[in-house]
């Protein structure tokens, strides 16, 4: 009975194992076949649509290739158009007159790398070369084209700063003074706004509105009284009240530079828009390719090697 018990055991396992293993076989089989293939669905559709991926592919391509090589050519473009500015010489002094042809060269760099920025610098550089040497309608005409052509442009400001100051120069003081209210209205934060308070203020004087003009000197004080402009305000307010003492009263307290600012200031007048006593309605606009000085009324404010 034990030989029979221990053959039995000997057959018996070899066939559960084998009965084991078929089952599992066919479990296999039946959640392979039930469960359909992502991958099998995937194959039949490429192989049916298969030309079709192949010229998106390419179109795909194509196009990144194209925009690619149109960023390429912008950024050269953008490397010619400052190169060729930076070429263009300018006065080391900023108040010394730019060489005949200057504005020309402007000019001809703005036409021939139009729509770069540095083309828009140049129309700024050309309409401020034109206006020291008294061309006041031309450099108003490129102040203008370039509002309109980059109107982006953190250059802007500058541009209408140009335009007003144009105006003025052409005894347009209505005009002008419109043209500088709308700059203090659209950019009062520019950095040429304490320049444009200190030209409207001198308008209002001019169009014998002293209150008004009061009331910008007074602003100017009050924003910065160590700065050139500051004093230089400061210094036109004194001459207002003296010739109107009944605002000081509506006015009071009015807040005046340090006496230690007031003549070291002096130097730099002749560079602001105060009427001097060769020129009483003309303002300043200094043609440079660096950043002004604090009381320098400039609308270009540009690197001194770059032209940026």
């Amino acid at each position: 009975m034990g030989l029979r018990r221990h053959f039995a055991d000997f057959i018996g396992l070899p066939l559960a194992f084998l009965i084991l293993r078929r089952n599992i076989d066919t479990l296999y089989m039946d959640a392979k076949a039930a469960q359909p293939s992502g991958m099998i669905r995937f194959l039949a559709w490429f192989e049916v649509n298969k030309k079709r991926v192949l010229i998106g592919t390419i179109i795909v391509l194509v196009v990144g290739l194209v925009i690619g090589l149109a960023i390429y050519y912008q950024s050269q473009r953008e490397v010619r158009a400052s190169t060729a500015l930076s070429e263009v010489h300018t006065p080391m002094s900023p108040t010394a007159t730019p060489a005949p042809g200057t504005a020309e060269a402007y000019k001809k760099i703005a036409e021939e790398h139009k729509g770069t920025q540095a083309a828009g610098r140049a129309l700024i550089l050309a309409g401020t070369t034109l206006y020291t040497q008294g061309q006041y309608d031309e450099a108003q005409k490129l102040f203008e084209r370039f509002a309109h052509e980059y109107p982006g442009s953190p250059f802007v400001p500058e541009a209408l700063y140009g335009i007003a100051s144009s105006l003025d120069a052409e005894k347009k003081p209505a005009d002008a003074i419109a043209k500088f209210e709308e700059l203090r209205r659209r950019y009062g934060k520019s950095s040429v706004m304490d320049q444009t308070k200190l030209a409207l203020a001198r308008l209002y004087e001019e169009q014998n509105k002293p209150a008004q003009a009061l009331d910008l000197y007074d602003e100017l004080v009050k924003g910065n009284q160590f700065s050139g402009i500051a004093s230089e305000a400061g210094l036109r307010m004194e001459d207002l009240l003296a010739a109107h003492p009944e605002l000081k009263k509506t006015n009071a307290p009015l807040m005046t530079p340090p006496p230690t600012l007031r003549n070291t200031n002096l130097t730099i007048r002749p560079l602001t828009n105060r009427p001097s006593a060769t020129n009483m309605n003309r303002p300043a606009i200094i043609v440079t390719n660096r950043p002004a000085s604090s009381g320098g009324p400039a609308p270009v404010k540009l690197n001194t090697t770059t032209n940026k």
